[in-house]
């Protein structure tokens, strides 16, 4: 089985892939691209990473399997439920596990990893 890599980080700190895929699985996981952003923009600075990282790997939002929600403190909880929900949708939300953190970066207000279908792998 050949694994597929995307997002590759090669700055300071460790080298990454951001995204991989093997057979019909695809998982992303990241911090903000833009720490300089308010909780909210963090947030949706990452969707936008996942949603594009999730497509070069043939997949999509629409086809989570489950989320795992690192924030840097649980007073961020209830901003980040409205968040979440309006860009996972009703219909495609997968299983979802959120935990507090210490980040890294004290400027990382949180991370983000999700697990998803790749139907065209099927």
């Amino acid at each position: 089985m050949s694994i597929l890599k995307t997002g590759r980080i090669d700055r300071w700190g460790p080298k990454i892939f951001l995204g991989s895929a093997a057979g019909d699985i695809a998982s992303v996981c990241l911090t903000a691209p833009d720490k300089s952003g308010s909780f909210a923009e963090q947030t949706r600075g990452i969707f936008a990473v996942i949603d594009d990282l999730l497509a070069q790997m043939g997949s999509d939002r629409s086809a989570l399997i489950y989320a795992q929600v690192w924030l840097a403190g649980m007073e961020h909880w209830p901003e980040f439920v409205p968040l979440w929900n309006d860009w996972v949708g009703a219909a495609h939300a997968p299983g979802l596990s959120v935990v507090e953190m210490a980040a890294s970066r004290r400027d990382s207000r949180l991370e983000i990893r999700v697990w998803a279908d790749r139907p065209a792998a099927a």
